[in-house]
């Protein structure tokens, strides 16, 4: 019995974007392999397909490095059969630095459009930087998360980082009036709060879905807990906070920035009591960020928002006996799949074939 999901890739059409001159795929199976040498063009192909649903790339911020050698504009088509039952063609058009967005040939202006019809997931060698680097990438997760659930979100964080540099400002002027520094603070903390309950009523609902995912598809094996970790501790209410800042606002003047708030909070994942950055091996790392992937598509197709996962070569690491654990549990979302390997065959291909999902194999 075919895979039923909630919306699907059907094609994609490429034109001089990154290595490739004008390809067409035919990607209408929940379950689709890319094969190929690395350098073949497997990961530009997901790229391509992340781009059309957030017109940016996982890999770089500059739209002009998408462009083909030598060529002057990109083309981008992808079909859609979507949750409402239809079929939708996504096109996208850039020149230099002007870029054209259509669905069904209605001109749209931003990627929140977009959502209206599929949310993109990806996974990357890439994304261990989650696990492995700075807190920054720990609080992206969470935020983009927080996005795709509710685009509207958006506002608070633009907000947000809006108050926090009108208080750097403030607090470089080495001009130390209260009343100003109090009204700032003050804003900074609503915000503040605002983001971490929210981020912190996530990370709960991920934290139950990956020991729920632990529990079913790897026997419980695993201890994997998540910890939200504020910088400074903001207090129930603002008066409470604001009595017991007094060296707090020595440090803030002495150097020039803000030092509480939700840009400099992390979550610390521990893999069996341990810290997962230090401790957990390569393979544990990658366990761990996939669960949380699985979490975050359950979490969003739970919430009617339907979603495509994308696997960038991220099966090689595991044996066999735990890839058949993950394959299952990939299995069991409402998602479409589209995975890549450099290898032809093997336990993937078998998966692949085995669910009547269709195997493209990319060549020069």
């Amino acid at each position: 019995m075919a895979k039923k999901i909630s919306a699907l890739i059907s094609s994609i059409e490429v034109k001089n974007f990154r290595c490739f001159s004008h390809m067409k795929f035919d990607f209408s199976e929940p379950y689709v392999l890319l094969e190929g040498m690395n350098g073949i063009g497997k990961t530009s192909l997901l790229e391509a397909l992340y781009y059309s649903c957030y017109l940016r790339s996982f890999r770089t911020h500059i739209p002009k490095e998408l462009i083909a050698f030598n060529q002057k504009e990109l083309f981008v088509k992808v079909g859609i059969d979507s949750v409402d039952g239809l079929s939708h063609d996504i096109q996208i058009g850039m020149s230099h630095s002007k870029r054209i967005v259509r669905v069904d040939q209605r001109p749209i202006s931003s990627f929140k459009e977009l959502m209206e019809y599929y949310r993109i997931i990806s996974l990357t060698e890439d994304d261990l930087a989650l696990i492995q680097s700075s807190p920054q990438y720990r609080r992206l997760f969470l935020d983009q998360m927080l996005l795709l659930l509710n685009p509207e979100f958006g506002h608070t964080l633009k907000e947000y980082r809006q108050i926090v540099d009108q208080r750097n400002a403030f607090l470089q002027q080495y001009k130390k009036d209260e009343d100003t520094y109090k009204v700032l603070t003050q804003q900074q903390w609503k915000l503040a709060k605002i983001i971490e309950i929210k981020r912190r009523e996530l990370l709960d609902r991920v934290f139950e879905r990956v020991s729920s995912l632990s529990k079913q598809f790897l026997s419980g094996q695993y201890e994997i807990l998540f910890s939200y970790r504020p910088k400074k501790l903001l207090s129930d209410s603002f008066e409470l906070f604001y009595a017991d800042i007094s060296r707090l606002r020595e440090q803030e003047f002495r150097y020039g920035r803000s030092l509480f708030g939700t840009h400099l909070d992390d979550i610390v994942i521990t893999f069996q009591d341990r810290y997962s950055r230090t401790y957990a091996s390569r393979g544990q790392q990658k366990l761990i960020l996939l669960l949380l992937k699985i979490a975050q598509l359950q979490i969003l197709n739970e919430m009617n928002c339907p979603s495509i996962f994308l696997l960038d070569d991220f099966m090689t690491d595991f044996d066999e006996n735990r890839s058949l654990e993950l394959i299952s549990a990939l299995d069991s979302l409402d998602s479409q799949l589209i995975f890549t390997t450099p290898a032809s065959g093997g336990l993937l291909a078998e998966t692949v074939n085995q669910q009547g999902g269709r195997i493209l194999k990319l060549t020069m």
